[in-house]
Order: C-alpha cells, then structure tokens, then sequence
C-alpha cells in the first residue's frame, strides 16, 4: 500500500515551462524599450563620433546594449530552469553563440575601425571598397551562424519553432522593406540605408520566436 508521502509525490503537479502571456506581453515590451533606448542612445552620441572618444563610447554602448539584449532573450530559459521544467544551453545553442558572438564583436571593431579611417584618411579606389566592405563581412558570419542552428538542431518541434520564426521574419521584413522602399522612392520618408534589413529581420525573428506554433494562420 503507498503512504500518504507517496501519494502526494505521484500527484505534486509537473513543473510548467508555460510562462503565460502576461509574461510573454512583459518580455516583449522589455524587448522592445531595450531597442528603443539603444536608438535613442545611437541617436544622442552621434555628433560626438568624430572624436576618438565619441568612436570609443560608441563602441562601447553598441558591446553593452549587444550583452543586454542577449541576458533579456535568456530570461525565459532561466525562469523556466527555477521552475525545474527547463534545462541548460544545449549544445546546438552553445555552438550558435560560439559562432554568432565573435562574428557581432568582430562587426563592432572593425565598423568603428572603417568609419574612423574614412573620416581621416578618405580612401577612394579599391581602398575605399575594401573599407566599406570590411563590416559586412562579420555581419555575413553572424548570418551564417543563425541559419546553421536549425541544421545542428537535432529537436523537431524546436526545428520547426526556428524554421517557422525564420519565415515570419522574413515575410515581415520583405513587406516592411518594400514599403519604405516605395515611400522612400516618392521622398515620402528620410532615405533608409540597407542595412538596416538585418537588425529590423532579427528584432521580427525575435518577436516570432514568442509565437506558439503554427498560431498565425
């Protein structure tokens, strides 16, 4: 016969990983006020970046807001490890970071690096091309990092969570650069650089990772 403590055992409820919308409302708008504060930030300091201490500063707040966005993305994960329904980095997670962390430093460094000599020595020819290039190619590493987790990835509900936050993301930014391409094209808007599709295709990868499976139809 089971004692009254195993009786109690058998039936103490599993931990929940479920974090409630309230939860995912609250993180998202974190999320979102992180980004804000970082552009307002970007914004006051940019008169400042001709100096060597505004380029230093800089950097400095780019590597800063870099570690803040990912200790808000981990939030959930260290929640759900408290609740006991979670578990540590996995190993396809570790090797993404190990990839894609370098890559965002390395942009940082050599960006600041680029925009400093430019401004000095303004290079023209195939001297200028390689300057202007050379921060895009840490970019194009860290790229390469997050479309081979889904490959090292060996879960396939999780899989199909990154594969369907990738599409989203990817429609979201297609409609997004498409219209302020238009608007921007009739002087409607300020002209847009490029390469904002990146970080604007990360923050809508972001918010569709906190999207239940297949719940937009």
């Amino acid at each position: 016969m089971p004692t009254s403590l195993e009786t109690a055992l058998n039936e103490a409820p599993e931990p929940s990983a479920k974090l409630g919308a309230g939860f995912w409302a609250a993180w998202a708008a974190g999320m979102a006020a992180a980004f804000a504060a970082f552009a307002a930030t970007l914004w006051l300091i940019y008169p400042q970046l001709d100096s060597l201490a505004g380029k230093m500063a800089g950097g400095a707040i780019i590597i800063a807001f870099t570690l803040g966005f990912i200790f808000i993305a981990n939030i959930p994960n260290v929640i759900r490890r408290k609740r006991g329904a979670g578990e540590r980095m996995r190993e396809p997670y570790r090797r993404y970071m190990r990839r894609f962390l370098p890559a965002m430093f390395t942009y940082v460094i050599l960006l600041m690096a680029a925009i400093s000599y430019a401004k000095a020595a303004e290079p023209t020819g195939i001297i200028a091309w390689l300057v202007a290039i050379a921060p895009a190619i840490p970019i194009l590493f860290a790229i390469r990092a997050i479309f081979l987790l889904p490959v090292d990835e060996d879960d396939e509900y999780q899989r199909a969570r990154i594969y369907s936050s990738y599409a989203w993301a990817t429609g979201a930014t297609l409609m997004v650069c498409t219209t302020l391409g238009f608007l921007d094209m009739f002087s409607v808007v300020p002209h847009i650089e490029m390469w904002i599709a990146f970080p604007m295709w990360a923050v809508f990868m972001g918010l569709a990772r906190c999207l239940p499976l297949g719940s937009v139809k």
